[in-house]
């Protein structure tokens, strides 16, 4: 069902007159740092290393055809590393430092490709939304079904691990970074050279640690750098287990065990992380047949179905107090989710039982998983036969409020109702926030947005929690396609403003068919430099910036 037929098609106009194709089918790679133009200045506060992953191309030629995937999600993985240096300046009074941004990227997937060029079937992996041959008779699935777990799967070069990156995750080694996905596995790549150097599950972080699923983005104490994620279980009741790994000793242990009648597995992208609380959201993006329906459908979207009937679970958990486990549960409309923003608490009341306070939670809601399905690559291509409006498919940000949490003291009983306490209707996807605002209350978010004028994105955004305003880079749209911002404080700033700071995006210019590095002013959104690559660069899914004396 990948494969399409090597024929001549005539070249569609692109949607609306901005063009994004290059950056969807990017398989140039850099595998030794090349200079970048620079335009404008770098700040000295960007000085350090911006690494972003995501899939990079779609096609592969074989001896057939052309074999493609269908979904942007399973796209080839390309990991790239940004280099932003200046000249030392012990003073640092120099007015015009020299400035250099190296670029360096690599593909993921070596010998998964390969296997593609080869004329083998693909589609037989379990993958995120491929679309299988509607052809395949019963007997056909039953026999993927049944398959032996191919003995390549653990192989570094086979896996497609591309939604979030970072180097030195607490209970993966210092010396590595590592890739992370919606499930179980991470892969380790070199850090200089960024080749795949190993495959790991989190079985073998904690062996209690079995099922399949986990979300791709892992949460991290602001102060002490500590992993928390949780791993899901398939069986007859789904199981949660909630867990830290310390950034100090490497150990992790499991902080909840949430299952029963009523728990059922969901597919969960992200979740909150306060100051004393991990806060798991169980949206009704339910796997069907107990979570076996991924093994037949053998893809992720076809497996799951929204209930628009049931509720949203919330369960806190304590994160500080070892043996407290999960301390309450709410409930809440139903919605989905890929990215919560973040979490805070405020100070609700002394009982004479204990501590109680109020867990704030931002997320970027949708009213069920059409965007989703929206991310297949005929949908998002400029020239894809499904480019349209995306209406149905657009976010919201939500501020709910989780009350009366026992910080000490028994537990919460009973399932209490979530307030809804700010919407906002202009909203960011891929959203970031200033990193030292983490766990506290938090004014400004950032991220992608999309304004109707492209089959995709078409900008980047500062919404104002407060007021509701948003202020884009670039009031005239033109068709610069961005991908995720990343915030990096200004360590100079003459205030602790929560937007001084700067923005680091990739940028397609369509027009031109090639990339660039922005370097935004987070007040203003206004561009105070950039670095230019004679190619295109793959749209990313996520990155993250480590300063120098990191």
């Amino acid at each position: 069902m990948g494969s399409i037929p090597a024929e001549t098609i005539p070249p569609k106009a692109p949607y609306k007159n901005w063009p994004n194709d290059a950056a969807f089918d990017s398989p140039t790679t850099s595998p030794t740092p090349t200079d970048l133009r620079i335009i404008g200045t770098f700040p000295r506060c960007v000085s350090g290393t911006l690494y972003r992953t995501g899939p990079a191309h779609y096609k592969v030629q074989t001896p057939n055809g052309t074999y493609a995937r269908h979904h942007w999600f399973d796209g080839f993985t390309q990991i790239h590393r940004f280099e932003i240096s200046h000249v030392a300046d012990s003073d640092r009074t120099n007015p015009s430092p020299q400035t250099r941004v190296t670029y360096t990227s690599r593909s993921q997937c070596d010998e998964l490709l390969e296997e593609a060029r080869r004329g083998r079937n693909l589609d037989t992996y379990v993958t995120f939304g491929q679309k299988r041959d509607p052809c395949m008779s019963y007997f056909g699935k039953v026999k993927c079904l049944f398959k032996p777990a191919d003995p390549g799967h653990d192989r570094p070069k086979m896996q497609t691990v591309g939604v979030t990156v970072r180097p030195g995750i607490p209970g993966y080694g210092e010396d590595v970074v590592v890739a992370l996905t919606d499930n179980d596995l991470a892969q380790h790549l070199d850090r200089e050279t960024l080749e795949p150097v190993g495959v790991t599950r989190q079985s073998g972080l904690h062996p209690d640690l079995k099922g399949p699923l986990s979300s791709a983005h892992a949460a991290y104490d602001p102060e002490t750098g500590d992993l928390y994620n949780f791993n899901l279980d398939f069986g007859r009741n789904a199981t949660y287990r909630i867990f830290s790994t310390s950034a100090t000793t490497g150990k992790t242990s499991i902080l909840a065990t949430i299952t029963g009648p009523g728990i059922k597995p969901a597919y969960i992208h992200s979740f909150f992380l306060s100051g004393d609380f991990i806060v798991l959201c169980v949206w009704p993006l339910y796997f069907q047949g107990h979570g076996a329906a991924i093994l037949w459908e053998r893809n992720v979207i076809d497996a799951v179905k929204f209930n628009r009937d049931a509720k949203c679970q919330w369960f806190v958990v304590d994160r500080r107090a070892n043996g407290r486990g999960l301390v309450a549960s709410f409930e809440s409309e139903s919605f989905f989710a890929f990215h919560s923003v973040n979490a805070f608490q405020e100070e609700s009341s002394d009982t004479a039982e204990g501590q109680v306070v109020d867990v704030i939670c931002d997320v970027v809601k949708y009213e069920d998983d059409h965007v989703m399905r929206n991310l297949y690559y005929e949908n998002v291509l400029s020239t894809g036969s499904g480019a349209a409006p995306h209406e149905g498919a657009r976010p919201t940000i939500v501020r709910y409020k989780l009350g009366g949490i026992p910080k000490t003291g028994p537990k919460k009983k009973g399932v209490s109702p979530v307030e809804v306490v700010r919407t906002i209707e202009q909203a960011v996807e891929l959203p970031t926030i200033n990193p030292r605002f983490a766990t506290m209350r938090q004014r400004y978010v950032y991220g992608i947005v999309d304004r109707g004028y492209s089959s995709f994105v078409d900008g980047l955004g500062k919404t104002d929690l407060e007021t509701g305003e948003i202020k884009y880079w670039g009031m005239e749209p033109k068709p610069h396609t961005p991908g995720e911002a990343v915030f990096v404080p200004d360590a100079d700033a003459e205030d602790e403003s929560e937007d001084a700071g700067y923005l680091l995006s990739v940028v397609l210019d369509g027009e031109k068919g090639t990339s660039y590095l922005v370097c935004l002013d987070a007040r203003t959104m206004t561009e105070v430099a950039r670095a230019e690559c004679d190619h295109a660069i793959s749209f990313g899914l996520h990155g993250v910036h480590l300063g120098e004396k990191l």
